[in-house]
């Protein structure tokens, strides 16, 4: 899964035809055991990019897309929005909304 550093590489990636970004933070324990099971889980969507971007590092995503708890779990569709899942991550929504795009 592939860090993205900046919010201008954020807006570049959404752009993308389906692509799934995974904000977290680098203390959060929580978000190494969502983001290894959602790596586990979706792999086998190659269409499907994954990118991570820590919250601590780039405050501008933070404030922009309005991410205040982590981990959240954000699927963008050639710019646009299609979940926002935070904290209590369901991964067979994630599943059944990949099934259905693709």
């Amino acid at each position: 899964m592939e860090t993205l550093t900046s919010y201008e590489a954020f807006k570049a990636v959404i752009q993308e035809p389906f692509v799934m970004i995974v904000a977290k933070t680098h203390g959060c324990n929580t978000c190494k055991m969502i983001n290894a099971h959602l790596h586990a889980t979706v792999k086998a969507f190659d269409a499907l990019k994954k990118y991570q971007i820590f919250v601590d590092d780039v405050d501008q995503f933070r404030g922009e897309q309005v991410v205040f708890s982590v981990p959240t779990v954000l699927i963008f569709s050639e710019g646009k929005e299609m979940l926002r899942e935070s904290k209590f991550i369901d991964t067979n929504k994630i599943n059944r909304l990949i099934d259905m795009a693709l």
